[in-house]
């Protein structure tokens, strides 16, 4: 694999402030690669999403536990990996937010639009690592 154009990584507590910290990086990241606006929303989406569910899944909303998040731009692609300090999640065993039996429930439909937005989208470790690949 060829040198990336960018990498970070950014270690945010499992908080608001965290995840405010990640979206300003997307921002930067957005302007410094001139990403077009559904390309730059599509990630500031899979950021919100995966980072949001680190730290109310994961984290289960614990302050004290950090959430490491890499950003890693390509030529042709964004790399995002978000891993939090829990117990980790089957992401093939999530069930259909759009099936009609969930079609009311309020949760679920973070990893749905997660995966409708990337071209690759795996859990690593014990499921406490999700790596996300998007097109830039």
């Amino acid at each position: 694999m060829h040198n990336p154009l960018f990498y970070k990584v950014l270690d945010v507590p499992s908080s608001v402030e965290g995840l405010e910290k990640c979206l300003k990086l997307v921002e930067i990241i957005g302007k410094s690669f001139m990403m077009d606006f559904e390309t730059k929303f599509s990630l500031q989406t899979i950021v919100l999403e995966s980072v949001e569910n680190a730290i109310i899944h994961g984290n289960k909303s614990n302050r004290d536990l950090i959430i490491k998040v890499s950003f890693t731009v390509n030529t042709n692609e964004v790399i995002i990996i978000v891993e939090d300090q829990g117990d980790g999640f089957d992401i093939n065993s999530l069930p259909s937010p759009i099936s009609q039996e969930n079609i009311l429930k309020e949760s679920g439909r973070g990893i749905f639009f997660i995966k409708s937005l990337c071209t690759s989208c795996i859990t690593l470790g014990r499921g406490n690592i999700i790596k996300i690949k998007m097109d830039r």
